[in-house]
């Protein structure tokens, strides 16, 4: 939306959503294999977070994702306190894409958990615990945050405020 000459200006660029996402993978992997150890393959790890979907649509009996169900409670509370910072938010790509991540991999772990979450627990809890970001544009911090209570509002009939974000999404400078 800005001027070529402003976005040269303030350093702004377009992040194409598939390397937002594969940035987004890669930091929960490394993430997940350093909590974790040697207690999951990095291999399952990896197969995980980048195809969690496949969690819900195959048998994972003798699979190497069986280990990952074995794993489930504590890969939900990993995933559930997991710290994400973006220090040049923008317009909030890569927590955005974080979001969508992490509750898509918790949301592919419920069917092996007791106390089961909606997708809009999930995000809720994920924006309210586990986001935040610094940008000098306060207009790109507004942007950010109204992506994050569009992206929660899709998801109920009768949407609740969004939970307070002035200490998540700031503006100033992180240098």
């Amino acid at each position: 939306l800005l001027e070529e000459e402003t976005r040269k200006k303030n350093g702004v660029f377009y992040t194409p959503i598939e390397i937002v996402q594969y940035m987004c993978q890669e930091s929960l992997i490394n993430y997940l294999i350093t909590e974790i150890g040697d207690e999951i393959p990095s291999e399952a790890l990896k197969l995980f977070i980048t195809n969690h979907s496949i969690l819900e649509s195959i048998n994972i009996k003798g699979t190497e994702l069986e280990i990952i169900a074995e794993n489930a409670i504590e890969l939900d509370q990993l995933l559930a306190n997991v710290k994400v910072c973006d220090p040049a938010v923008g317009s909030g790509a890569f927590p955005m894409g974080m979001l969508s991540e992490i509750v898509g991999a918790r949301n592919s772990l419920q069917p092996f958990l007791s106390n089961k979450q909606t997708i809009y627990d999930l995000k809720l809890h994920t924006i309210g615990q586990s986001l935040y970001g610094v940008d000098l544009d306060p207009s790109a911090i507004d942007i950010a945050r109204l992506r994050f209570w569009l992206s929660l509002i899709v998801e109920e009939d009768i949407p609740i405020p969004l939970p307070n974000l002035e200490h998540k999404l700031m503006q100033g400078n992180s240098l």
